[in-house]
């Protein structure tokens, strides 16, 4: 779906918005009602329709894979993030479970049925948007399937895992840095894939198997998924330096990060700026 496509929808339904709506709660309230009986997703709605404006098509195939917590508010965080990479990605075709897969009939598919689905869907998209909230404690780490999600995409040489936050955790993560610097490398430190869950305990157990089975298992995942969130985080202290060049105590909380991070030429490039 293009992000039009995503617009027509929070437009035809503001209750999403307004009621703060889950996609679990969109799913149950929405989705399944009106593709009831379609026997199709529920992305077959768009499927004929072009923006009115630009005449771009509402669906065509998919350049980006969303991987997400279902637990999130839609609005706020979901769409927010959408918005942030359609802004520098205009052309952007998103698949979104909740839309590409026919919810009625999913309950019925088994784990191997799921797990081929992510596994060639970020094999043939090439790109993965993982979508974080809270940025210290990133609730799709916990959850069994959005790290099986991560799990695929970083399996994969040729597809690339780009990790984004909605603006409004962005602006606490700018916060916490100026209050306390070592809260970001103590929350980072936390992640281990291992502790995750799943509505489903033979899900769980399914989705275990294959990371431990895998080279390098969990402590693999472990490090890819910090190495991804720390690099995330760099990019934004570094949009957060520029956005206020003259602030030295952001400055100093941001050589400290960098220096606990491994990132010792930011830190160094940092602290000769300041002694300038």
């Amino acid at each position: 779906m293009h992000i039009e496509a995503i617009r027509k929808f929070l437009e035809d339904h503001p209750q999403v918005k307004s009621q703060k709506m889950t996609t679990s709660q969109i799913n149950r309230g929405i989705v399944k009602p009106e593709s009831l009986g379609t026997n199709a997703p529920y992305i077959h709605k768009y499927a004929t329709i072009s923006d009115p404006t630009s005449g771009i098509p509402f669906v065509a195939a998919a350049t980006v894979f969303v991987s997400h917590a279902w637990r999130y508010p839609f609005y706020d965080i979901v769409a927010d993030v959408m918005e942030q990479h359609a802004e520098s990605h205009p052309g952007a075709y998103f698949w979104f479970d909740l839309f590409t897969n026919d919810q009625n009939e999913v309950a019925s598919k088994d784990f191997e049925w799921f797990s081929s689905t992510f596994r060639d869907g970020v094999r043939d998209i090439g790109t993965v948007l993982l979508i974080l909230s809270p940025w210290d404690d990133p609730m799709p780490i916990r959850r069994a399937w959005c790290l099986f999600e991560i799990f695929n995409a970083l399996a994969e040489p040729n597809v690339e895992l780009l990790i984004c936050l909605p603006r409004s955790e962005i602006s606490k993560l700018g916060a916490t840095i100026l209050r306390d610097s070592e809260y970001l490398i103590k929350a980072l430190s936390s992640i281990q894939a291992e502790k995750a869950e799943a509505r489903e305990a033979s899900d769980l157990e399914m989705i275990f198997e294959v990371i431990r089975k895998s080279s390098g298992g969990f402590p693999h995942v472990n490090t890819k998924v910090k190495h991804g969130l720390r690099s995330w985080y760099v990019k934004q202290l570094n949009f957060l330096m520029e956005k206020s060049p003259d602030d030295h105590l952001l400055s100093l909380s941001f050589a400290k990060v960098m220096a606990a991070h491994g990132f010792v030429n930011d830190a160094l490039a940092c602290a000769t700026w300041m002694r300038s």
